[in-house]
């Protein structure tokens, strides 16, 4: 078998190499060469990333396939213009639902999941910010040799063009962390509403640090949040605008949309190219790799197509009749996110700056919405915020935290039923980390976000929940259960619980005084309250096929290759071991740039 197909490899490449390759948006899969050097599975912000740097040799072919749509120019604008963040709804999600979550009163949710080319880029808040350098030496001390703050603050700096603040605006910036020539474009938003400095000097006299620069692996504290904007046009830079901008022109690179991967082919445990189609209905269609298939499906679809494709947890694949191909359990398990909540207030804010007149009023907003057309100034600039603030344990809960700590290290781990023993020892590797990480003053539990609206958000950073995506039949058109298992561990509710009272103290405190806060919270029983007011996702699903050692229940090695099958690749937000305390989109622009380098010396 594995030589039979060899030599339809050879033939196929014979074929291709002579046969000519305009750089193209494909309409049809039967238009597509038989075989490119690289296939990359997912045109989102990962994928396009690895695709345009493969393709910057003129000699390497690379074909992107994605599921979702190109968003035509002409089409763009509520995806373009910041103040027009959410207005696409589920148009460009794959919209899919959670299983009944026990932790928050079996309760289902939406996970926000990109599909379109950009990805997440094309539909997120834009905040543009990066985690604590201790969050990226933690994935080192899971054994990913390199993978820690020096190693990625390159990549960091080499995918983003970063454009310093107005200095009317008043903010510092660290320009040595900053790069000056990546694809994609970083800067401040030139509407400001007043109140949020006021926000931040109450956070200051609050006792909370104002460190210089969020960006430069001193995230901790409070501080203004550049976001992924164009400061020419004033429109969001992602993805699309900013990687595949640069790809499209080539004549090596080819994509493919609104086509779905179903399958990886695999021939003597080599994977040797995919299987797609553009619906249940439709014939399939193969491609072959000649060097690697790559994927970058996110943290739901990789796990589910590695499933598809037999690698994976052995029982789970045999209960759906799928051969397999090699046993992997940790495919799927280690499932993180940032739940979030917002409490109820009461603030007292002038009109004129109030966010909500945006939404209130329509003559107003239509008003502002002219004034962007017409000079790119105003509310409309302004996409979900730029300021932050990332709190760790001991802030919050001085009194407390040693004592919750401890009660954690003695625990069960509170892991699925049945879980594999591998990711229950790569499962406890993590809990120590984090629980030495989390008692120190570097490393943030609690996003802490008080908006322009001044109402009160939490995100909690550093759950030891573990969830799990897993595929619910052998159809690859079905879609994966998706089982967040929020506050399935004690510690995650103790650290909301904490992160909410201090959160009230800063609003009663004098800083804030000036707004008349009054909190509408009922809290009698404000353990069931959090339960039934807590969303699983701040729209960052991650850790689903975890870089770690094999017997630690990890997926890939350090070199992000899958183990047990040559030439497969994964590299995007799935391969995260622990989430990092931060909004993810930079991460995963920084990952996917570490790992086109590292796959460029392969």
């Amino acid at each position: 078998m594995y030589y039979r197909s060899l030599l339809v490899l050879i033939l196929q490449l014979a074929f291709t190499n002579a046969a000519p390759f305009p750089g193209t948006v494909v309409e049809r899969q039967e238009d597509l060469r038989p075989c490119y050097d690289y296939v990359v599975v997912g045109g989102g912000t990962s994928g396009l990333v690895v695709a345009d740097r493969l393709s910057e040799d003129p000699n390497k072919s690379v074909l992107v396939i994605e599921a979702g749509i190109l968003i035509p120019d002409d089409q763009e604008e509520e995806v373009l213009i910041p103040g027009l963040i959410g207005s696409t709804g589920l148009k460009y999600d794959w919209a899919i639902r959670t299983q009944k979550i026990p932790g928050l009163n079996n309760n289902t949710f939406y996970v926000p999941s990109a599909k379109v080319v950009g990805g997440g880029t094309a539909i997120n808040g834009m905040f543009f910010d990066r985690g604590s350098k201790r969050d990226y030496d933690n994935w080192e001390k899971l054994g990913n040799k390199g993978w820690n703050w020096e190693g990625l603050e390159p990549y960091f700096k080499k995918s983003e063009t970063y454009h310093p603040p107005d200095p009317e605006l008043g903010i510092e910036y660290d320009p040595a962390t900053h790069g000056s020539s990546g694809p994609v474009q970083v800067s401040y938003p030139p509407f400001m509403y007043p109140q949020l400095k006021t926000v931040i000097r109450a956070m200051k006299s609050f006792g909370i640090s104002i460190p210089r620069d969020g960006g430069n692996g001193e995230a901790i504290g409070a501080f203004w949040v550049p976001n992924s904007l164009d400061p020419k046009t004033e429109t969001r830079s992602y993805a699309k605008t900013a990687y595949y901008a640069l790809s499209a022109p080539r004549k090596n690179y080819h994509l493919i949309t609104q086509h779905q991967v179903t399958k990886i082919l695999i021939d003597n445990k080599i994977a040797t190219g995919v299987i797609f189609s553009s619906n249940a209905s439709s014939p399939p269609h193969q491609v072959l790799a000649k060097s690697e298939v790559i994927l970058a499906a996110g943290a739901l679809h990789t796990p589910k197509l590695l499933q598809l494709s037999g690698i994976g947890p052995k029982a789970l694949l045999q209960s759906h009749n799928i051969p397999v191909i090699h046993d992997l359990p940790g495919v799927g398990s280690n499932f993180q996110d940032h739940p979030v909540l917002s409490l109820p207030y009461n603030v007292t804010l002038p009109p004129s700056i109030n966010p909500s007149k945006l939404t209130l009023n329509t003559t107003y907003r239509a008003e502002m919405l002219a004034l962007y057309h017409k000079n790119h100034t105003g509310p409309f600039t302004l996409s979900a915020g730029n300021t932050a603030s990332f709190l760790p344990l001991p802030l919050i809960a001085p009194e407390t935290y040693k004592s919750l700590l401890t009660s954690a290290r003695e625990s069960q781990p509170y892991l699925p039923p049945a879980t594999h023993p591998d990711v229950l020892t790569g499962f406890n590797k993590q809990k120590q980390i984090l629980l030495d990480a989390i008692a120190t003053h570097d490393t943030a539990v609690d996003e802490f976000l008080v908006g322009a609206g001044l109402i009160p958000t939490i995100a909690l950073q550093k759950p030891l929940s573990r969830g799990y995506v897993k595929i619910s039949s052998s159809s690859p058109w079905d879609a994966p259960i998706v089982q967040h298992n929020t506050l399935s561990h004690p510690l995650d509710l103790s650290m909301f619980l904490a992160s909410i009272d201090y959160a009230k103290r800063f609003m009663n405190s004098p800083g804030m005084a000036e707004f008349h806060p009054i909190s509408t919270l009922d809290t009698q029983d404000l353990e069931a309250w959090v339960r039934n007011n807590t969303a699983p996702s701040f729209a960052h699903p991650s850790c689903t096929c975890p870089m770690m050692k094999r017997e630690l229940g990890g997926v890939v090695d350090a070199e992000l290759r899958v183990y047990g099958v040559e030439r497969l690749r994964i590299v995007d937000a799935s391969v995260f071991p622990i989430v990092p305390s931060t909004h993810l989109s930079s991460s995963v622009y920084a990952v996917a740039e570490k790992a086109a380098e590292i796959i460029k010396v392969a």
